[in-house]
C-alpha cells in the first residue's frame, strides 16, 4: 500500500506550499543517494517517494484530487497511471535544493546530465489549458463536448526535425545543457541550464526547413471532443496525454478544467442537489405529493406529510448527482408557502372561516 503523501513529507494536511517545500528540502537531503553511499538503492527509492509526494502536494489541482479520492484519484494525472520522473515538474526546485549542495552531482548521478541518464534534456511540448463550461444535464448524461484549440504540431515537411544536415552543438558538446559555476563566501555553486544554442537538442541544424523555419512544428487549428466525466464538479480537471503542443522531447498535454453553469432551479453541494418548491397551503396541512422537476424531462414525485410547515426540507435519497464510484447523492426539497393567486370575492370568506381553526400566534421552541 502506498503511504499517505502528507505522512511521507511529515506535514499536516492543511500545510502551506512553503511548509511543503521546506519539508521536501529536508527529506531530499536526507534520502539523496550521495548522502547514503552504503545504501544507494533504498535511498533512491525513498528519494523518488518524497519527490512524488512533493509533485502532488505542490500542484493545487493534483492536491485537490488526492484530498478527495486518495491515490486512485491522482494516479490519472501520471503517465501510465503511476509516477515516474517524466511526471516530475519541479526539476528547477531539485536544482535549487540539491545542485548547490552537491556541486551538480545530484542531477548527474541520479538522472544523468541535468535530465535522463545518457540522454540530452530535450524540451517537451507545452501544455494547453482549456476552461470548459458544462451544465448539470451534461454531467448527469456524460454528454460529449467539443472545444477548439490552436496547437503546434510536428512539421510534416521535415518530420518534425526542423531541417536536415545536423551537426553537434559546439557550445554544449552535444549534451543539450551547459553548466556554470560561481563563487561566493559560502563556496562554489554549480547550476545546470538548457543550452541556448541548440535549445537542449544537442544538435545544430545546418539547413533549416523552409516550411517551419527550422522550428520543427507548425500551428494547426483542431477540434477536440471529450465525454463529460461522471459526477465532475467545478475546479476538477482531466488530462489528455500527448494532445498538447509538439516538442522534440514529446508532446505536451491538454488540461481540461471544468466550470459548472448555474442551473435555473437546482443548487449543487457536492453530490447533493437542493431545490426550493412553492407549495400550496392545502398540501402542507392535509398532506399529499408534489412533482419536482428533474433532468431529461423527467419529474420526481415527492410525498408531503400532513401538518408540514414552511420552510421544511424533505430528503429524497439517491436522487442527486451521480458519483464517480457509481452511486448518487441525495435530493433536498425545501417547501415554501405558495402565495394565494385567486382574486375571487369568496376567498375572503374562506380565510375568515379558516381563522376559527388556526388559534392564536405562539412562540416556537428553538430547534423544534
Amino acid at each position: 500500500m502506498k503511504k499517505d503523501y502528507y505522512e511521507v513529507l511529515g506535514v499536516a494536511k492543511g500545510a502551506s506550499s512553503e511548509e511543503v517545500k521546506k519539508a521536501y528540502l529536508k527529506k531530499a537531503k536526507e534520502h539523496h543517494p550521495d548522502m547514503n553511499p552504503t545504501n544507494k538503492k533504498e535511498a533512491e527509492e525513498k528519494f523518488k517517494e518524497v519527490s512524488e509526494a512533493y509533485e502532488v502536494l505542490m500542484d493545487p489541482q493534483k492536491r485537490q484530487l488526492y484530498d478527495q479520492y486518495g491515490h486512485d484519484g491522482v494516479s490519472q494525472t501520471f503517465k501510465g497511471g503511476g509516477f515516474s520522473w517524466d511526471d516530475f515538474t519541479h526539476f528547477d526546485d531539485l536544482q535549487d535544493i540539491l545542485g548547490n549542495l552537491f556541486g551538480g552531482s545530484a542531477f548527474e548521478d541520479l538522472f544523468g546530465f541535468g535530465g535522463r541518464r545518457g540522454q540530452q534534456r530535450v524540451r517537451r511540448g507545452g501544455d494547453i489549458h482549456v476552461m470548459l463550461k458544462v451544465s448539470l444535464e451534461d454531467i448527469v448524461n456524460s454528454t460529449k463536448k467539443q472545444f477548439k484549440i490552436n496547437r503546434f504540431e510536428g512539421c510534416k515537411a521535415c518530420n518534425g526535425k526542423g531541417g536536415k544536415d545536423f551537426g553537434t552543438c559546439s557550445q554544449c558538446g552535444g549534451r543539450g545543457q551547459v553548466k556554470t559555476q560561481s563563487r561566493s563566501f559560502f563556496g562554489t555553486f554549480t547550476s545546470v541550464s538548457t543550452c541556448p544554442s541548440c535549445k537542449g537538442s544537442g544538435q545544430i541544424i545546418k539547413t533549416p526547413c523552409s516550411k517551419c523555419s527550422g522550428s520543427g512544428r507548425i500551428r494547426v487549428a483542431r477540434t477536440i471532443e471529450i465525454k463529460t466525466p461522471r459526477g465532475v464538479a467545478s475546479g476538477q480537471y482531466i488530462v489528455l496525454r500527448g494532445e498538447g503542443h509538439h516538442g522534440q522531447g514529446g508532446n505536451g498535454n491538454i488540461v481540461v478544467q471544468f466550470e459548472e453553469k448555474a442551473h435555473e432551479y437546482f443548487e449543487r453541494q457536492g453530490y447533493d442537489l437542493y431545490i426550493r418548491m412553492l407549495t400550496p397551503y392545502s398540501k402542507l396541512i392535509g398532506g399529499g405529493s408534489i412533482e419536482v422537476p428533474g433532468f431529461n424531462g423527467q419529474r420526481e414525485r415527492v410525498k408531503i406529510k400532513k401538518g408540514s410547515s414552511a420552510p421544511e426540507i424533505i430528503r429524497v435519497k439517491g436522487k442527486g448527482m451521480p458519483r464517480p464510484d457509481g452511486g448518487y447523492g441525495d435530493l433536498y426539497v425545501e417547501l415554501d408557502l405558495q402565495p394565494l393567486e385567486s382574486t375571487d370575492r369568496n376567498l375572503g370568506k374562506v380565510i375568515d372561516e379558516l381563522k376559527r381553526y388556526e388559534g392564536d400566534p405562539k412562540p416556537r421552541r428553538r430547534g423544534s
